[in-house]
């Protein structure tokens, strides 16, 4: 028996196979995925299914960030509009990419893409 023998490896996760709410909320259980909302709770966002996105964990940190940033921008008045747009691959309901924009008058002050995976 090698020295590594006894490490189990940890079954990579396929996000495409990630085709259903159930097995998302199975993968958070495991660690694997993380929920996210679409509009953060410090805009009114609330914990209803469809304010929820599942995503690899470390993802909705970079969200987290992208919100102060747009908390800001509402607070200096620059910006009063958001869109949180999910995009994905396949039957999959974890998003591939995800696009933060926000503007004020119809001219866009932030665009940002996450690309997930």
């Amino acid at each position: 028996m090698g020295l590594f023998d006894s490490f189990k490896k940890k079954k990579a996760v396929s996000f495409e196979e990630i085709d259903s709410v159930a097995k998302a909320q199975e993968e958070c259980k495991k660690g694997n995925l993380e929920r996210m909302y679409i509009m953060s709770t410090i805009f009114g966002g609330t914990d209803d299914p469809h304010n929820i996105l599942y995503v690899p964990v470390g993802i909705n940190r970079i969200k987290v960030g992208y919100d102060n940033i747009l908390a800001d921008l509402v607070e200096q008045g620059k910006a009063s509009s958001f869109k949180c747009k999910p995009e994905y691959k396949g039957k999959s309901v974890v998003p591939s990419r995800i696009t933060i924009t926000s503007g004020k008058d119809g001219v866009d002050v932030f665009n940002q893409t996450i690309e997930v995976w």
